[in-house]
């Protein structure tokens, strides 16, 4: 099993490689006089190997299964919202998708607003992407910050946008998140955390190429790109359920394959 295992690195970037071009809004780059001392990757990792077994369990079973996971709550400063994602994972004997939706809940009243929702469209119409996930980091202040991963399952090719939610001046009003795209990359971005040299703003590590050392660059609302290392080494993140509850039991066979190809 361990050896399916997506990574955090480059790893074989196969046939999509050519297809994948991060969005960009615009702004220049400039080269920053200081390298942060450290970052904190996201401590929720994706659970790669409970999504590997239950696409085991589609071919053995020969039907479509459909999985749901909840992250712990991640919880205001103010202690007034707590914030959860949750995958759905459809996956079908040949194929799959996991999708993901991030939940805000008032701890005071208990209502829930769904604030985003991922989707796979992307890509190609000939190989579309088959994963998009949220995974919340952090608070800084009244500002959560929280990774949209996408990419293939099959491959090690991947990368992250910053989903940027402020908290809710009031209960009535919720504020939508914001979308922080990397600088364009072919190969690989990795979004890092905020940005300990400059508040407001997060970590990316990007790369072009396979074999490129990636580089870390800091990345705000203003559009403006900020170099803080011309290449950095990345620690590898495990696999793991920490962090991940089940929604339901053993998933039940399902004769549809709710739009999975």
């Amino acid at each position: 099993m361990g050896g399916r295992l997506r990574g955090n690195w480059l790893g074989q970037l196969g046939r999509a490689l050519a297809a994948v071009w991060i969005g960009w809004a615009g702004g220049s780059a400039v080269i920053a006089t200081a390298a942060p001392e450290s970052f904190s990757p996201s401590p929720l990792p994706i659970p790669w190997e409970w999504v590997y077994d239950l696409q085991e369990k589609a071919q053995e079973r020969q039907c479509t299964l459909v999985g749901l996971l909840r992250s712990q709550p991640l919880v205001a400063p103010d202690s007034h919202w707590q914030v959860y994602t949750r995958l759905n994972w459809v996956v079908t004997p040949s194929g799959g998708q996991l999708t993901s939706l991030l939940f805000a809940e008032n701890t005071r009243s208990r209502s829930l607003q769904v604030l985003y929702q991922t989707s796979v469209a992307g890509g190609t119409p000939e190989d579309p992407l088959d994963f998009a996930v949220l995974l919340p980091m952090a608070w800084q202040e009244k500002t959560l910050l929280v990774k949209e991963s996408s990419g293939w399952l099959q491959t090690d090719l991947s990368w992250d946008r910053a989903v940027i939610w402020p908290l809710p001046a009031d209960s009535t009003e919720i504020p939508p998140v914001q979308i922080w795209d990397p600088p364009p990359a072919l190969a690989y971005a990795e979004l890092l955390g905020w940005d300990p040299e400059a508040r407001g703003r997060v970590l990316f590590a990007v790369a072009d190429s396979l074999g490129e050392m990636p580089r870390l660059v800091s990345v705000g609302s203003d559009g403006q790109v900020l170099l803080r290392a011309p290449a950095v080494p990345l620690p590898q993140t495990a696999s793991s359920l920490e962090g991940w509850q089940p929604v339901m039991a053993e998933p039940l066979c399902h004769q549809s394959r709710f739009g999975v190809k």
